[in-house]
């Protein structure tokens, strides 16, 4: 039996405290790395003047020259140091990052999922933890390297002149107001940039998921065109997001320019008068020039800031979707009687529409139970609420005797075996498709077991031809054909200890040779277990133990094959081929014999 998920819950994202788990040391290392090179800095322009002082009194410059460049080169070594450290952490957080939405995606309703949409999750798990990265690299020792190397460039300019550097605040808060408004705009920008890149992901994955049927209907000008538009709006959001953050490094050079030519007329006086000296001067310049270098970093920061906040704000609204109820919180012991799935006046509905109205039928412990239907009629909705993927607004459903209620829901899923309408195959080699589910508790299975589910489905030959056998990578170089990918897909039922076992139309796009297999396969499974079928086809409907005949998301009927055929017009008209919902008159209670191919729709 497949073993518990165990989600992280529905806990925001907390980027420092998960930055700091694990990595304090290195983070640390990084933080005090970034500030020396900020005082190796701070201290470089004060060389300057003792080399100016230096000059002009006509002694060697050797000393400064050699302070100079050891604390260029240490600057240097210890910024790259740095910056190594928190790439190395970054990298860390943002995998942790994508494991955990990743994960929590997984244990969200399906109904959620579809919601949201598949390519924008994918992109939330992409894009968006990779946008962290800024508020690493930014937070800890952007902002905080950037800050202290402004407020100590501002105390050194004091120190060696007052009058200077009020002159230098003047001229730089005129800046700064322009680049506070840019700030403000940045991050609604980003946010409806992200929001563009979602949606634009979720239509290229619909696109390229459904690409046979746009290339069998000549349709890729128009899903281009359609993918266009949201490409368009991703690239209009980036170009406002730019525009805003253009004009942030002009500002800043705006306010550097007013402020040379202010303490270039203010120095001039000071330095005529003697209130002055030459070195302190050419000091004061160089922290003039050095001092746009820390303000821009902590502006175009701040900026990026916003980028890593807004994606945590994306991640944290998936994050903060409740998973799916866990169920029971205590195993439970199924009945060994009783009836294997039952439905009791259940009703579902989704988006205002009665998709399921007081369903009710019992599939018995063991045998095959088919469920037939026109098409929309609730078929498929009916296995997706014996599973749980889907919740009931009323009524009630049991399997094995209990309330779905009172499983835990890995117990109830690791206790059905499902086969939807898709057959659909995992990402991965054929052993892993086989093996699905199964983790170190279940354990593997040997390899002629695996085999043995292949030749029951005839698949063994085809399997054995693939270039790296059980191991081939599907859905790439190498693949199976539809009809061999649906049989394998059938095959993991035969690993699975499952009293329950669900087919959604499984011999749909099968041929008459592989479909008789499936049949065969089908009245094996029930002989130990119970089997609940969708069925379009009168060869599979004829042979069920149970018949639940379903219209309009009603249980109108249920009986044998032959029961029906002589009380239900609805049965028989799905067994002719009548469309109910094209006006097809039905036909009377013991109508003509039933053609032996005849397909129930």
């Amino acid at each position: 039996m497949a073993s518990a998920p165990r989600p992280d819950g529905t806990d925001e994202l907390r980027v420092f405290a998960q930055l700091l788990k694990d990595r304090k040391a290195a983070v640390a290392a990084a933080v005090v790395l970034s500030l020396l090179s900020a005082a190796a800095t701070l201290v470089l322009p004060l060389q300057v003047r003792d080399l100016v002082m230096a000059l002009s009194e006509d002694e060697r410059p050797v000393g400064p020259l050699l302070t100079m460049a050891g604390l260029a080169v240490g600057a240097g070594l210890a910024s790259a140091g740095s910056s190594y450290l928190l790439a190395r952490a970054g990298e860390g957080l943002v995998s942790e990052a994508r494991f955990r939405i990743a994960s929590h995606i997984l244990t969200l309703p399906l109904r959620r999922v579809r919601r949201e949409g598949a390519g924008n999750l994918v992109a939330r798990a992409n894009s968006d933890s990779t946008q962290l990265r800024s508020v690493v690299d930014v937070g800890v020792a952007q902002l905080p390297s950037s800050l202290f190397l402004a407020i100590g460039t501002l105390i050194a300019m004091g120190l060696l002149d007052g009058v200077l550097l009020l002159v230098v605040l003047a001229t730089f808060t005129v800046a700064g107001l322009g680049i506070f408004l840019c700030v403000r705009s940045i991050r609604s920008g980003v946010e409806r940039q992200q929001n563009a890149v979602g949606t634009m992901s979720q239509n290229m994955t619909a696109a390229v998921l459904s690409l046979p049927t746009v290339k069998a209907f000549l349709a890729e000008r128009q899903v281009a065109d359609t993918l266009g538009h949201s490409i368009e709006d991703a690239r209009s959001a980036a170009v406002s997001v730019a525009r805003v953050t253009a004009l942030v490094g002009p500002t800043m050079q705006l306010g550097q320019q007013l402020s040379i030519v202010a303490v270039m007329v203010t120095s001039g006086a000071r330095l005529a008068s003697g209130d002055l000296h030459i070195g302190e001067f050419a000091a004061f310049i160089v922290y003039l020039l050095q001092l746009v270098a820390p303000l821009t970093l902590l502006v175009s920061g701040v900026a990026r800031m916003q980028s890593g906040l807004a994606a945590r704000a994306r991640l944290n609204s998936v994050l903060t979707i409740a998973p799916e109820h866990p169920g029971g919180l205590s195993p439970v012991e199924p009945s060994p009687t009783a009836s294997a799935v039952e439905f009791e006046s259940v009703t579902y509905r989704d988006g205002g529409r009665t998709i399921i109205h007081e369903a009710t039928f019992a599939a018995p412990r063991r045998g095959l139970t088919a469920i037939v239907g026109p098409s929309g009629a609730g078929k498929t909705t009916l296995l997706g609420l014996t599973e749980r993927f889907l919740l009931p607004e009323s009524g009630r459903i049991a399997v094995c005797g209990l309330p779905v209620e009172q499983w835990p829901l890995h117990q109830l899923r690791g206790a059905i075996s499902y086969v939807d309408q898709s057959f659909t195959l995992v990402e991965g080699t054929v052993r892993q498709n086989l093996l699905l589910g199964r983790d170190d508790d279940t354990g593997a299975l040997p390899d002629a077991e695996l085999w043995r589910a292949l030749e029951a489905l005839a698949l063994r030959e085809a399997v054995e031809a693939l270039p790296d056998g059980l191991d081939t990578e599907l859905g790439r170089a190498e693949d199976l054909s539809g009809g061999q990918r649906q049989r394998l897909a059938a095959a993991r039922v035969l690993l699975r200890d499952s009293a329950i076992v669900l087919f959604d139309e499984p011999t749909s796009q099968l041929d008459s040779e592989n479909e008789e297999r499936l049949r065969t396969l089908m009245r094996t499974l029930a002989e130990e277990r119970a089997v609940l079928v969708i069925a379009h086809r009168i060869s599979t409907v004829q042979d069920a133990d149970l018949i639940v005949v379903v219209d309009e998301g009603r249980t109108v009927d249920q009986g044998t094959h032959e029961e029906l055929l002589t009380r239900s017009a609805l049965y028989q008209e799905l067994v002719h081929g009548q469309s109910l919902r094209g006006g097809g008159v039905r036909r009377p209670a013991g109508g003509e014999p039933v053609p032996a191919g005849a397909v129930v729709r």
